[in-house]
């Protein structure tokens, strides 16, 4: 059985790093090599599998975390790139980082009140997080049945039309 899902995740829990640096950690700390090659290959294959892992995130929750799922939180970062060229999704826009000339992306995140991931959509790095609660909630909601809830955001995400929409 491939282990890859397991050896990156568990090493990214015991040191939050890059990909480069996890690869090195696991060799040195565990004698499990992946090539760079390897690695991203892998990755990619994962990212396909984005639904099928958010639905079973969502039923860990609820059965393991015993989590109604009445209150999900909602916020929004940045992750900038080592790189000055841009294409459709990695563009420049605000930047958290002060970083305003190189390109980003927007991720938004739903979690749990205890912080349990759920959910996650990127978006363009020119795109205002306030416009990407919305469409992120909507689509939750709709894959998940979820009927009661209370969003929890901050003052980015809570326009007035935001919040006619929500309600």
């Amino acid at each position: 059985k491939d282990s890859f899902i397991f050896d990156f995740a568990l090493m990214r829990l015991i040191e939050p790093t890059s990909k480069l640096r996890t690869i090195r950690l696991l060799e040195k700390y565990f004698d499990i090599l992946y090539s760079e090659r390897t690695v991203y290959r892998k990755l990619l294959k994962i990212v396909n599998r984005k639904e099928s892992i958010e639905a079973v995130a969502l039923k860990c929750a609820k059965e393991m975390l015993q989590d109604d799922l009445a209150l999900i939180l909602y916020d929004v970062t940045t992750l900038y790139f080592e790189t000055f060229k841009s294409d459709e999704l990695r563009t420049e826009g605000f930047s958290k980082d002060n970083k305003p000339q190189q390109p980003q992306i927007v991720v938004g995140l739903i979690v749990t009140r205890e912080g349990f991931p759920l959910s996650y959509e990127v978006f363009a790095g020119n795109t205002f997080e306030g416009k990407t609660m919305l469409a992120v909630l909507n689509n939750f909601i709709k894959r998940n049945g979820v009927n009661r809830r209370v969003v929890v955001a901050d003052a980015a995400m809570l326009s007035q039309e935001n919040i006619k929409e929500l309600r």
